[in-house]
């Protein structure tokens, strides 16, 4: 029991900073939406906030996840973690999308909508890059690194392609436990030529885009402070 404690008190201690600049920057954006709100309370984006929440979702779970698993008796609930976290991990660069949403408005500078998209989009892309990298770790621990690449580059594909089913098919995450339902969008999206196109297309382009993103992170956090000059 002591030992546990030990994990946990060490594991959140080294990621406390981290958690509370996402925790600023999601309320840094969630405070740019209530004040647009109260400029025009009409056209408001009032969703993001529960877009960001959802991105919230798979952090809170990468950064449990690991202490889970090396402290249960049972992998079954940690097993049972990953899946969700895995179902939700779309929801955090989903937000990136949300600029399709940038229009002149009437009484709302087009400076204003496009800082307060850019703010939820950054603080949702954040967080899933920061669980991947939590989660990529383990697997790493319990495999190896060419696993643990192969699994994260399998996470931003497949990412990039519920980005695209969020979007346009309109699923949620759990919309997967309804197999029918996603069967369907995907046969639909693939029989048809220009849909298949703009499918496969996006898919390619968001995973590239993704990886990039997560790699240069991934490069930030070695670089030392001791580095500067």
């Amino acid at each position: 029991m002591h030992r546990v404690q030990i994990i946990r008190s060490k594991y959140f201690k080294e990621h406390w900073e981290i958690t509370l600049i996402l925790i600023i920057s999601s309320l840094y954006a969630t405070a740019l939406e209530l004040l647009r709100i109260y400029i025009s309370p009409k056209n408001n984006y009032l969703f993001f906030i529960w877009n960001l929440f959802l991105a919230w979702i798979p952090y809170l779970i990468g950064i449990y996840l690991p202490v889970a698993y090396y402290t249960m008796r049972s992998k079954f609930f940690a097993y049972v973690l990953l899946i969700i976290w895995f179902l939700f991990w779309p929801n955090s660069p989903y937000i990136l999308t949300d600029l399709l949403h940038l229009k002149q408005k009437q009484n709302i500078p087009l400076w204003f909508d496009l800082g307060l998209i850019l703010s939820f989009a950054w603080a949702g892309l954040m967080l899933g890059f920061i669980s991947l990298i939590e989660i990529q770790n383990l697997i790493r621990k319990r495999t190896n690194t060419t696993i643990s690449w192969l699994f994260a580059c399998f996470v931003l594909l497949t990412g990039a392609l519920g980005i695209y089913i969020g979007r346009y098919g309109r699923l949620n995450s759990w919309d997967v436990f309804i197999p029918e339902k996603l069967y369907s969008t995907l046969l639909v999206n693939l029989n048809d030529k220009t849909t298949r196109i703009d499918m496969l297309g996006m898919t390619g382009m968001y995973a590239i885009f993704l990886f990039i993103g997560y790699l240069t992170v991934k490069l930030i956090i070695k670089i030392p402070d001791r580095m500067a000059l």
